[in-house]
């Protein structure tokens, strides 16, 4: 856990505005992490010893109560924060910025809460461990290896970086590995990230073997990320550092920092990943390569997706046969998708995600989809109404671009994530009073937590559902609103 940033570098805020009609209500992952006005410990035990601690607190996992699904909080303590601080609620920063992100290599957010003695903020448990231990336990990796790491990082960078953010502490340590068994990941730790505007920073963070040269000089932008990703790249490639010492040596180095690539230890390296060490290793930071750039360097963009053809089409033909649902279908379908389902079983669907996705910026434009196709030599006109279809279907919330919630949830078949156990898990954490019942005002809060979505609008959506005329859904209306009949079949005879 590095710094956290003051309230002055936060995205400002938007002012709400009185939606009172369904269709103008937003549809994003970033809808259902809300602040919990409950106390932490009614909703989540906590276990006994931390996965790690910073100077502002510690890392745990937790049990969510209602779903015994496994979580972890970030726990930072008041007594460790200057009143300032406080005051600003500066701990929040961090999930305010994840909670607008939406990218497979980035860690899902739940909620966070408030005590008298904490914050919380609550994430996704990422089993696999940190890159460092991978690095400790592999001693050294593969070309291959390497470039499929450094791939990752840099498309989660660059994602960031197009999103306006800054991630400022980007290490090993800060990059969880999924698994035990692959090398996919995911960057975490935003105590230290801010947004920018073309503006450039002057305050220190970071860590200082992979700080940027500039940080230490007092001036920098977002380019200090790729210097980063090209310190663990070297580390990668070499199975060292490029420099050695205590944090004093080597913040007194980073102020004249040179480095040469001519010793031994670059030998059987190819002259592609040289070439792109070299350039993310690049002292200028106006002559230093971007993140859009690295993430299509050559020795990068040659990596293919694990995915055939025929796949790709099929998944296309999904999104393009995909009909949309209600409003209220629709934003349970994203939470049970971002928030509840296992995102190990989208693998083939990352894969043509990441495929689709040409100049890697982390969503799907219509000009890719066309691209894509008449690559596979449909007609030119053909491609352009087959995009438009498949935007049209997947583009829910009209940001022109799909991304990838919305990509999973037109291109992945419902009877995979609605299954009886995401379904009951979904109402459980929606029944936040546990009362059995969904009612007007905790439906209200979960759609969007500004207070400017009508009460009227929200009873008109209970009414759809309300069988029973009650004005409050339970789990067999919730139910019923999600499993038609043919699916409910299914699940009988055990498909999901």
């Amino acid at each position: 856990m590095g710094g956290l940033c003051s309230k002055s570098n936060e995205i400002p805020p938007v002012l709400p505005r009185s939606i009172s009609k369904e269709e103008d209500l937003t549809v994003a992952p970033g809808n259902f992490v809300k602040e919990n006005t409950g106390s932490f410990y009614n909703y989540y035990k906590l276990a006994n010893s931390p996965l790690g601690s910073g100077a502002w607190g510690e890392v745990r996992t937790c049990t969510l109560k209602s779903t015994e699904e496994i979580r972890v909080v970030k726990i930072i303590s008041k007594t460790k924060l200057p009143q300032s601080m406080i005051n600003e609620r500066a701990a929040f920063h961090e999930a305010n910025i994840i909670k607008k992100l939406d990218h497979p290599n980035l860690p899902r957010i739940y909620e966070f809460f408030e005590d008298e003695h904490n914050y919380f903020i609550v994430l996704e448990y990422i089993k696999g461990g940190d890159l460092f231990d991978r690095i400790v336990e592999l001693k050294s990796f593969s070309e291959t290896q390497a470039s499929q790491i450094i791939l990752q990082i840099l498309l989660a960078v660059n994602y960031l970086h197009n999103c306006g953010i800054v991630h400022r502490d980007i290490k090993p340590e800060n990059i969880l590995m999924n698994d035990f068994n692959s090398l996919s990941l995911k960057l975490v730790d935003f105590d230290t990230a801010t947004v920018f505007r073309n503006t450039s920073f002057r305050k220190m963070f970071g860590t200082p073997l992979y700080m940027a040269p500039e940080i230490v000089k007092g001036k920098y932008n977002e380019k200090c990320d790729l210097w980063s990703c090209g310190i663990i790249l070297f580390i990668l490639l070499t199975g060292r550092p490029p420099f050695k010492g205590s944090d004093d040596e080597i913040l007194a180095r980073l102020k004249n920092m040179k480095l040469d690539f001519r010793d031994k230890i670059f030998k059987g390296i190819s002259e592609e990943a040289m070439e792109l060490l070299k350039k993310l290793l690049e002292v200028d930071p106006n002559k230093r390569i971007s993140a859009s750039e690295a993430c299509l360097h050559p020795w990068l963009a040659n990596l293919k997706e694990n995915v055939e053809d025929s796949e790709v089409l099929d998944i296309l033909k999904n999104i393009k046969n995909f009909r949309g649902a209600s409003k209220l279908k629709t934003l349970i379908h994203t939470f049970i998708i971002s928030k509840i389902a296992d995102p190990d079983q989208y693998k083939t669907e990352l894969a043509v995600f990441h495929l689709l996705d040409a100049n890697r910026d982390g969503k799907i434009s219509k000009d890719e989809l066309i691209m894509f196709m008449a690559d596979k030599k449909l007609p030119v006109e053909e491609a352009e109404m087959y995009a438009e279809l498949i935007m049209e279907h997947s583009d829910i919330n009209n940001s022109g671009y799909v991304d990838y919630t919305e990509f999973l949830r037109a291109s992945v078949n419902k009877y995979r994530f609605l299954t009886k156990e995401n379904i009951l898990n979904a109402f459980k954490i929606l029944d936040q009073d546990k009362s059995g019942t969904i009612e007007v005002e905790e439906l209200r809060q979960w759609i969007i937590d500004d207070g400017s979505t009508s009460i009227k609008l929200v009873e008109n959506i209970i009414e759809k559902v309300d069988k029973n005329g009650d004005g409050k859904i339970d789990q067999e209306e919730f139910e019923n609103m999600l499993i038609d009949t043919t699916t409910r079949r299914k699940s009988v005879v055990g498909v999901s």
